[in-house]
């Protein structure tokens, strides 16, 4: 492992941007640098953040870190991947490993909040990181012996970070997709390595981290409340050898910020195939009739100003997938390649209707929603009495409002008080608030209530829910085998009775257990399928699984291979200071091709082989969806 010459600068000049561009207090700042960054100091500076009650909930929080990265473990399990802490030594003094970073920032955002930001400036692999005589750069990383890291290693740490308050939280090394706690910028991709140069760039400049310098160009060089983390992989200059990554569920946040920037859109491709212009999306996306697009060459330049549109759009026809756009009259078509869509006015759907009184704070949130020009659009209606309402808005007093649940799907299951509010210092403020929560809403119970009943899939594709336990679990009468099993990676099985029973799951939720579900496909097709999470109590959609995984066509029925999946491992929580029942849904897409449904998962408002061999038939796609409601009840 080579000594690493930029770290230290890189740390240093990160301390000098916090405190010289965003005026940072230097009491705000935990500096260890060198002989000080041990493994003691580094866990105990965590733990500080944790307790410091200067810091208010969601205040913003960054954790960096410059140096070498490990990696250890065999291809038989999940690699462990690590911090080197500037004392390690093999067998003595242990790394950090990313199980303990994690326990650790999820106390932070417990009682901090989740508005976390991690740098890591260090890779996790060790191979190809000796350079020739000329090498100017050294490698921040490591391969570790498969044995550096013990299973009982920070079992107290562990144990110490209890489980999310979240209404689902998904059991998953550093970079994890939807990973809550924080967001992570980190210097490059699994497969490539992190370095630091050895010589000077120019003039100016001393020895530093690659992927540091260029950060700090692109945060010199634009405010960092004008993009979002996301954003930052784009703009960030460009790294010989090197390309940064962002993960984190609330990557699409504004850098150093709670808020979601507004101007967020999702883009379908439009084509033009035998002189018809077709969307490539379709009644699975939630397109309605007479839905409006506004086309552009391509995602760089949509309402980039100047930039005139290629094109005005309506829905004509809309099939499962696709949808076939008519031209709008007084918008000339200029269309001869590919273009890009983006819907610009709701189509003839009652996505969300609400219940409330004469209010001019709730009638102009709903005005500014409905007129905006924001191309997530939805249709909002106030309607005059409750049973036909599917959300209420009640006054509370001042500039506070709260909600209640008034839809089939919620109130009908003994669920009617969302456990949030909104909270305002002012006129405009509590306005933007509102339009905020509508907004979520009508996303929310579109994408909750479009159903596609095919009894085909619904039928003939099995759905169990499961409680979870390590192979081990329950085997010892050591409490410190869960936590232990948990931390080696050990494989979760089904433990008691299938839950899902008559259409709906119904828990006692013991927080902190998990929970998994297993797809058995019985039906005649080959099908993708997709699981979102619905949660009743604050509108969160969270995708619990990626489209592109598929099922075998499996004629006689049977359990053979290929023809089951299982679901990812999650937690399902209640949290102590809501109603004793609440309900969140699981809602699954099957379909026969593979479908972009990443417009679909939303934050919360308030917060985050077939047998026989014939001949090839031509086919209609087919799709369905199915829906189970899940009826938490808290232990009392």
């Amino acid at each position: 492992m080579r000594r690493l010459k930029g770290a230290t600068r890189d740390a240093d000049a990160v301390n000098n941007y916090l405190q010289t561009d965003l005026r940072v207090p230097e009491d705000q700042i935990i500096n260890l640098r060198n002989g000080s960054a041990t493994r003691s100091e580094i866990i105990a500076a965590f733990k500080s953040m944790r307790n410091n009650s200067r810091i208010k909930h969601m205040d913003p929080i960054l954790i960096y870190f410059a140096g070498h990265g490990g990696e250890s473990g065999d291809s038989s399990a999940p690699k462990t991947q690590s911090l080197i802490p500037v004392d390690f030594s093999p067998k003595k003094v242990y790394p950090i490993p990313d199980r303990t970073v994690a326990a650790l920032i999820n106390g932070i955002a417990q009682k901090r909040g989740n508005n976390i930001t991690v740098i890591l400036d260090c890779c996790h692999s060790g191979s190809g990181t000796r350079g020739g005589s000329n090498d100017e750069s050294i490698v921040r990383g490591c391969q570790l012996d498969d044995g550096a890291i013990p299973d009982h290693l920070d079992l107290d740490i562990l144990k110490d970070s209890s489980a999310d308050t979240r209404g689902l939280s998904i059991a998953k090394g550093f970079a994890v997709k939807d990973m809550r706690s924080h967001i992570l910028l980190a210097a490059c991709s699994a497969n490539e390595l992190a370095r630091e140069d050895t010589v000077k760039r120019g003039p100016d400049s001393d020895a530093r981290g690659r992927f540091t310098a260029a950060l700090l160009t692109l945060l010199r060089s634009v405010s960092p409340n004008q993009i979002t983390y996301s954003d930052v992989l784009t703009r960030i200059p460009s790294i010989n050898g090197q390309n940064p990554q962002c993960e984190g569920y609330h990557k699409n946040r504004i850098l150093f910020d709670k808020q979601v920037r507004a101007t967020k859109f999702f883009a379908f491709e439009v084509n033009l195939v035998d002189k018809s212009y077709i969307l490539e999306a379709g009644r699975a996306h939630g397109i309605t009739e007479n839905s409006e697009f506004t086309l552009f060459r391509n995602r760089d330049v949509v309402f980039k100003p100047g930039e005139a549109p290629l094109a005005v759009m309506k829905a004509k026809k809309i099939h499962a997938f696709t949808t076939v756009l008519r031209s709008v009259e007084g918008h000339p078509t200029v269309l001869e390649n590919g273009a890009i869509a983006v819907q610009t006015k709701a189509g003839e759907s009652d996505d969300l209707k609400i219940y409330g009184p004469i209010d001019k704070r709730i009638i102009k949130a709903t005005e500014r929603e409905m007129s905006g020009t924001s191309p997530d659009l939805y249709t909002i209606t106030q309607v005059d009495t409750v049973d036909k309402a599917m959300l209420e808005i009640v006054a509370v007093g001042g500039y506070e409002y709260a909600f209640k649940v008034l839809d089939k799907e919620g109130a009908g299951r003994e669920f009617t008080r969302i456990p949030h509010a909104v909270e305002a210092k002012d006129e405009d403020d509590v306005v933007h608030a509102l339009r905020h929560v509508l907004r979520a809403a009508a996303h929310y119970h579109l994408h909750l209530n479009l159903k596609h009943s095919n009894n085909n899939i619904q039928n003939k594709v099995g759905i169990e829910f499961f409680s979870l336990k390590t192979e081990e679990e329950g085997d010892s009468d050591d409490d410190e085998v869960d936590e232990e099993e948990q931390a080696a990676g050990r494989e979760w099985t089904p433990v008691g009775d299938n839950m899902h029973q008559a259409g709906k799951i119904e828990i006692l939720v013991d927080n902190g257990a998990k929970y998994g579900m297993r797809i058995t496909n019985s039906s005649p097709h080959d099908l993708h399928w997709s699981c979102f999470w619905f949660d009743h109590t604050n509108f969160e959609i969270t995708a619990l699984s990626e489209i592109n995984r598929q099922t075998s066509h499996n004629k006689d029925h049977s359990l053979s291979q290929g023809s089951v999946v299982k679901t990812t491992v999650f937690e399902l929580s209640v949290k102590e200071d809501v109603e004793q029942t609440t309900i969140g849904f699981f809602k699954f897409y099957f379909t026969s091709e593979v479908v972009d449904l990443s417009h679909i998962p939303q934050s919360s408002p308030f917060s985050d082989v077939r047998g026989l061999n014939i001949a090839p038939v031509r086919q209609k796609p087919v799709w369905g969806t199915v829906l189970i409601p899940v009826i938490r009840k808290r232990l009392l």
